[in-house]
């Protein structure tokens, strides 16, 4: 499936990927049956026979283009991309395979991309409307809407074609409604036909009030076009609308929405959504997002942060929201039709509004936006493993790649609270060295000592012995004791105190801020900047105040004063709050229990013969002893996440076990009598400290997750707070244990096992069900970028590297590492030169069986690979 399609024999010993010549004439019969067989849309057929003809002649950037037309037909889209990339480096001039490209990386949300190819598409033909069209449509989505949609007008100018109408994104993003409608009818008074135009008009309709008008439109459009997707989904828009009086019916919108083909998939997964939300099921709206929708699509992002908005997730919704202010300055107009939303959407829109000022580099800034949270995420998990030093110098260096001004603020911003925890360490470790602290903990039911302490580890005493272990082995609660007993500095206070607010120590944690105010009163602002960003809101004016122990603003403090909580959202009293919790409503001036139909539909759940307020049953759920558990046909799921994530989970993983199942020759477990293989997802980092201390596994307190050869359980944690990475990690520890299972006496090298693992990070959610792609997305930038930048890990130090040494001394260094091992485990799982596909499946086989060959007895010419597997990767 990739660009490098040159077909070889091999050489009968060696196994030497070899290279045979172009031959057009052959060539030309199965390319004339592909084209065939394309036009009368039997893909399957087309595609074999394209790969003949590419076969025969890998020089024929045709066959390359239309293989990948029918790929893309087929829903294919990723493996389309790898054929357009070959056709456009073997006819870079051509902006004909420049325009497909971009259209299949649109159709993935993949904007920045899409940009860059319609940049190239220009330059090989300056006066092409249609390329700066797909140009002005990508900057759209990308932010830069009103320069976007000057490049499309430019376009239309330049050719007044019906078709070149594509402005309703731009439009759409502006909130401006009339000017969508003109649109559509234009292409349609023009004879266009294209479905998605009835889709647009609709929801334009829908922004104008017109709220009749558009179903009568919508319900028009699918007799016109009776079986496409956009017809069906316009229909489910307008019911859903919960504005729509004697309209609204949100059961009948999802039951369209359930039926509809979904391969536009984040327009069915974003009506889905608004459905959900306008229906009073926030929840269920942030869950499907945070699961299964794009980070880099507008409305994705803009209803997943309504809806963590509506639950009260303030800070969570603030991040989101800003990401989607970056995609869209009209953010604003669009909070309008949400109650509330506009004004919390507010302070988000003057804080982004000049970020892009002055900051041409749009490929940097996408670069960020696409790996930004993973990064940040693993230089946290050493603030977590309390290598703060380390932590410091990462968010340091960090500090320096950044372009956006209000990354860097965040950045600049969370220094200061490292370095207060690193001089506390520092003071820690030398009081133990000195003999000056005399500090001892329980852990288990074994009193230690500690006699010793370095950076990462400490060493201790016992009744009858000695030891060390890493500090990340020691609670919150206890390495907070140790830093109390270290005479701090006011700054080091201040540290600790983010330091146990971040674990969930509140207590500790107030009591590290008020003593490092009382010692320093400067460092005020810096609490309140630290309370507003983990509340999601602004500081008050005189800052937040300290109530029975806990920090609040002046108008809870009110509220609080007067005996009143809130409760999902309302103050209310405490009696009050006893009786709404268990589902009772007031008849009356009467509490009577509430009918089970209206209960479940303000998110109530009975568990335990109990009806629960939805945070009440999360709160129950999210201890180990009462987690979620979902059981499939060889899995046994048990997270304190949440319900639907288990529930996806589980569905993840059986369809992954059919792939682990092809990917290892039809190999599966035997495990004894009815066992499964167990996941254990955690929610926090530290329930998983705690199932590593308990099961003595610090060697993986450093990891997002393990397998174990010798366990039949995979353990992980969500790293990074976004549930479909959550989903990866599971997934890819599942093959770690997979592999363990099939191949017991394999010792597999680092590259290859984290290359197997990380190729089952690529999976999407086609509407319906998981269907792999093996294209890990968090990994891809990472790896093509450095491949463009000549930065990437050169192939035989790749071969030589250690997971697990990289992760505990360059995070950064690790995360590309890890994205090389997917990218050269799918180079060579997914190539059509068959020279290398049966080399590596001989490599494999080795690697199973327990030999220890190295990749490159399979592969003698290394630069060959190298320079084949790096064009394939920077054109994903």
């Amino acid at each position: 499936m990739n660009r490098f399609a040159s077909f070889a024999a091999l050489a009968v010993l060696l196994l030497i990927p070899g290279r045979a010549g172009a031959d057009r004439e052959a060539a030309k019969a199965p390319f004339a049956e592909g084209s065939s067989a394309l036009q009368r849309q039997d893909l399957t057929a087309a595609i074999a026979a394209f790969t003949k003809a590419i076969e025969a002649d890998p020089s024929w950037a045709d066959a390359w283009d239309l293989r990948g037309r029918a790929k893309f037909l087929l829903a294919r889209t990723p493996a389309a991309i790898e054929d357009y990339s070959r056709a456009m480096s073997l006819e870079p001039a051509n902006p004909n395979f420049a325009i497909h490209r971009c259209q299949a990386l649109m159709s993935l949300d993949r904007w920045a991309e899409a940009a860059e190819d319609a940049d190239a598409g220009l330059k090989a033909s300056s006066g092409n409307a249609q390329i700066l069209a797909l140009h002005g449509w990508a900057l759209v989505n990308l932010g830069e809407v009103d320069k976007g949609l000057a490049e499309q007008d430019q376009a239309f100018q330049a050719n007044s074609s019906p078709t070149q109408r594509i402005r309703y994104d731009a439009y759409w993003r502006k909130a401006d409604w009339e000017a969508m409608v003109k649109e559509a009818d234009a292409q349609l008074a023009g004879g266009v036909t294209r479905p998605a135009i009835h889709f647009y008009r609709v929801i334009a309709l829908v922004g104008m009030g017109k709220h009749k008008e558009a179903l009568d439109a919508a319900r028009a459009a699918k007799k016109i076009v009776p079986r496409g997707s956009e017809p069906a989904l316009a229909e489910a828009y307008v019911l859903g609308t919960s504005e729509a009086a004697g309209i609204h019916d949100a059961d009948a919108s999802l039951k369209i929405i359930a039926g509809t083909d979904s391969s536009t998939l984040s327009y069915y997964l974003n009506v889905h959504a608004r459905t959900l939300f306008l229906a009073g099921r926030a929840r269920e709206c942030a869950e499907l997002l945070g699961i299964k929708g794009r980070r880099t699509n507008f409305d994705t992002l803009f209803w997943l942060g309504a809806a963590q908005w509506k639950l009260g997730a303030f800070a969570e919704a603030r991040q989101t929201l800003s990401d989607a202010r970056r995609l869209n300055p009209y953010l604003a107009r669009h909070a309008l039709q949400i109650e509330g939303l506009a004004a919390f959407v507010a302070s988000i829109d003057k804080e982004l509004a000049g970020e892009g000022a002055g900051q041409q580099d749009r490929g940097r800034l996408s670069h960020e936006l696409a790996t930004h949270l993973l990064t940040v995420a693993e230089i946290e998990a050493l603030v977590r493993r309390y290598q703060f030093a380390r932590a410091a110098s990462e968010y340091e260096r960090l500090l320096q790649s950044l372009t956006s001004a209000v990354r860097k603020a965040e950045v600049e911003t969370r220094l200061p609270e490292i370095r207060g925890m690193a001089g506390a360490h520092s003071k820690i470790s030398t009081g133990v060295n000195k003999g000056s602290l005399k500090l001892k903990a329980t852990l288990g039911k074994t009193e230690l000592t500690v006699s010793k302490a370095a950076e990462t580890i400490f060493e201790f005493a016992i009744a009858g012995g000695s030891g060390k272990f890493p500090w990340a082995f020691l609670d919150p609660a206890v390495y907070c004791g140790f830093a109390d007993q270290a005479g701090l500095e006011p700054a080091e206070d201040f540290g600790i105190g983010c330091l146990a607010w971040d674990a969930a120590q509140r207590e500790i944690a107030v009591k590290h801020f008020e003593d490092a105010v009382k010692k320093k009163p400067a460092l005020r602002k810096n609490l309140d900047a630290f309370l507003a960003r983990k509340r999601g809101l602004s500081a008050p004016p005189d800052g937040f105040v300290l109530y029975r122990g806990s920090y609040v603003t002046p108008e809870e403090k009110g509220n609080l004063e007067k005996g009143l909580v809130l409760f999902q959202g309302q103050w209310v009293t405490v009696k009050d709050r006893e009786q709404l919790a268990k589902g009772n409503i007031q008849v009356d001036g009467k509490w009577v229990p509430g009918a089970e139909g209206e209960l479940l539909k303000r998110g109530y759940v009975k568990y335990k013969d109990k009806w629960l307020s939805r945070e009440d049953y999360d709160l129950i759920r999210g201890q180990w002893a009462d987690c979620h558990t979902e059981e499939t046909a060889h899995y046994l799921v048990k997270s304190n996440t949440t319900e639907q994530f288990a529930k996806d989970l589980g569905t993840l993983l059986e369809v992954a076990y059919a792939e682990y199942a092809k990917f290892y020759g039809g190999a599966e477990p035997k495990l004894p009598g009815k066992e499964k293989m167990t996941l254990h997802a955690y929610r926090s980092y530290e329930d998983y400290r705690k199932y590593c201390v308990e099961n003595k596994q610090e060697d993986h307190l450093n990891a997002a997750g393990f397998a174990r050869s010798d366990s039949n359980v995979v353990v992980g944690w969500d790293k990074t707070g976004n549930k479909h990475q959550f989903l990866q990690t599971m997934v890819h520890e599942a093959a770690h244990l997979y592999f363990f299972r099939v191949a017991p006496s394999a010792r597999p090298p680092s590259w290859y096992a984290e290359g197997m693992a990380t190729y089952f990070e690529g999976f999407d959610w086609d509407g319906k069900t998981y269907r792999f792609n093996f294209i890990s997305d968090s990994r891809v930038p990472f790896v093509r970028d450095a491949m463009r930048g000549g930065r990437h890990i050169p192939l035989k130090d790749l071969l030589a590297g250690d997971a697990l040494q990289l992760i505990n001394s360059d995070s950064q260094k690790a995360l590309l590492f890890y994205a090389e091992c997917w990218a050269l485990n799918y180079y060579l799982s997914q190539t059509d030169n068959k020279g290398y596909g049966a080399a590596y499946e001989e490599y494999r086989k080795n690697v199973a069986s327990g030999g220890g060959k190295a990749l490159l007895e399979y592969f003698p010419d290394a630069a060959r690979l190298e320079k084949d597997w790096v064009e394939c990767i920077t054109g994903l």
